[in-house]
């Protein structure tokens, strides 16, 4: 749906008058294609922010529904939601908040057979997931595709996130070179650790930032680990560099 320059003039006009976006930078986020891989705490907070910025091409992944334990962290789903696909329900609610946004939604778990299929066509994936068989398949994706890769992940009161671009430069890392460690088995689920909800609602929001800001071409760090105590409210920044014995982006 098209509108006209005075409507997204309006819309974004507190956007618009960043002296560091301007229209210009407006124009580039409605330009901006992403696809968001799980649709559970993080991922509907961050499409969230992203429909309402002004992000033209929006992609969902999920194959999960809508359960009675998500809606204390998963904004945009209610109670008459549950038993939907969660993809499905967050792709009507974003489209209530950006009527204009090209927005596709898959009902399918992700692999390595169908992710080419779903994400191949956008610049930018935001792993949402929670499990390292997902996290493992969507990291080599980005690094074979020359994807931009914005990860969180979320525990109890804290959260970590971190924008990748191992392909673009020779020391930068991957996920696996931060984690060489990890089994396609292992979880990472707020069902197993827990979560307080606002965790969740700032982790999707922090990779949403993350992504606006490397549309805008601001500066991104792609060697830095964001961590998070929500609990004490500290931050900390980790360096993280490439394992040159890392055998998904060597």
């Amino acid at each position: 749906m098209n509108k006209s320059k005075d409507y997204v003039l309006e819309k974004y006009s507190r956007q618009i008058m960043i002296g560091q976006i301007g229209v210009k930078g407006q124009n580039k986020i409605i330009n901006s294609s992403i696809s968001i891989i799980g649709c559970g705490g993080l991922g509907t907070s961050a499409a969230q922010y992203l429909s309402m910025s002004g992000v033209g091409n929006l992609t969902l992944i999920d194959n999960d529904k809508i359960e009675l334990s998500n809606l204390n962290r998963q904004t945009l789903f209610n109670e008459n939601d549950i038993g939907e696909f969660k993809c499905k329900v967050l792709a009507n609610r974003i489209k209530d908040i950006n009527s204009s946004i090209k927005i596709n939604y898959y009902k399918n778990k992700i692999t390595t057979k169908n992710i080419k299929k779903y994400v191949g066509k956008c610049s930018i994936v935001l792993d949402c997931t929670d499990n390292f068989k997902s996290r493992i398949i969507i990291n080599k994706f980005c690094y074979n595709e020359k994807k931009i890769l914005i990860s969180a992940a979320i525990q109890n009161f804290d959260l970590q996130a971190f924008i990748l671009s191992s392909w673009s430069k020779h020391d930068n890392p991957c996920y696996k070179c931060i984690f060489p460690n990890l089994k396609n088995n292992q979880s990472m689920s707020c069902d197993e650790m827990g979560i307080i909800a606002p965790v969740a609602g700032l982790g999707g929001i922090i990779q949403a930032n993350l992504a606006i800001n490397f549309i805008l071409k601001f500066k991104v760090n792609f060697k830095e680990l964001i961590l998070l105590d929500c609990q004490n409210f500290s931050l900390k920044k980790i360096r993280i560099l490439k394992n040159i014995n890392c055998k998904e982006c060597n």
